[in-house]
């Protein structure tokens, strides 16, 4: 059984990998004028919505099929709660990955750390 210590430090490490996931998610969604509920609150359900949706076709459906189906239904939730259509979900996750990664690697530049290693 782990202990206390490190289960709180894996729940305050994915709290934020999801503040991070919802930043980013916010910023993309910002490039489309006709998305709906583009608040922070808003968008951080459906960043939590995202990773269990990931975890669970980890945890059940591991592989390369398990993951083209989370991406689809995870494209599909971005496309219903904020109204942005399927492919608008798909621009919407590409732009937040791009724009993650550029500032992961303008920290690591910055501070000698980086954002990489939390995904």
């Amino acid at each position: 059984m782990a202990d206390l210590g490190a289960i709180m430090i894996e729940i305050l490490l994915y709290l934020i990998a999801l503040i991070i996931i919802t930043i980013f998610m916010k910023i993309a969604l910002g490039f489309f004028s006709k998305a709906n509920h583009t608040e922070f609150g808003q968008v951080f359900l459906t960043s939590f919505l995202m990773t269990l949706i990931l975890f669970l076709f980890d945890w059940f459906w591991p592989g390369i099929l398990g993951l083209i189906i989370a991406l689809i239904l995870i494209w599909i939730l971005i496309s219903v709660r904020h109204n942005t259509g399927f492919f608008g979900a798909i621009l919407i996750t590409i732009i937040a990955i791009i724009l993650y990664i550029v500032v992961a690697i303008l920290i690591g530049i910055l501070f000698g750390v980086t954002l990489l290693i939390l995904f």
